[in-house]
């Protein structure tokens, strides 16, 4: 007789003190305008209000502000998955732009560092005339001027 009274008291301990812990909640406006609820009271100074877990189970919680949040967020991450796309564009041109140079650096050398110059025009090689030597040597400069600088 005593184990089933003392179960009946623990149970009914249990839901007594249950129904007293989850009996109020805090409700108060945060320095960026959010309004929150919690258990334990706000920052002092801060105004607040006592209110009902009940209510709170029924409050709506904003929905159009936290769909303006999510909007807010997406708009975010989409801003900086584009910088970042844009970043990295940024970074393989520059990648190509100093290959392009230090191969109209090395184009250059080749032609100004020898007096007659050989190219290989499919299988067979042949001797640039000095027009054509001077041409290339000009290109490879103007080369060197947009791609190194």
């Amino acid at each position: 007789m005593w184990k089933s009274v003392s179960i009946a008291g623990v149970v009914l301990a249990s839901i007594l003190i249950a129904t007293n812990a989850s009996a109020q909640a805090y409700k108060w406006t945060s320095e960026t305008g959010n309004i929150i609820y919690s258990q334990t009271p706000p920052p002092f100074g801060t105004p607040y209000e006592l209110v009902d877990d009940s209510t709170i189970a029924s409050t709506n919680y904003g929905t159009s502000s936290n769909k303006n949040s999510q909007k807010s967020l997406d708009t975010s991450r989409e801003a900086r998955e584009k910088k970042k796309a844009e970043q990295q564009q940024l970074a393989e041109s520059n990648q190509i732009k100093q290959e392009n140079c230090a191969q109209a650096k090395t184009n250059l050398t080749s032609l100004t560092s020898r007096g007659q110059v050989t190219i290989k025009e499919g299988e067979l090689y042949r001797k640039l005339t000095e027009e054509e030597r001077q041409d290339r040597i000009k290109s490879a400069s103007q080369s060197i001027e947009e791609f190194c600088n």
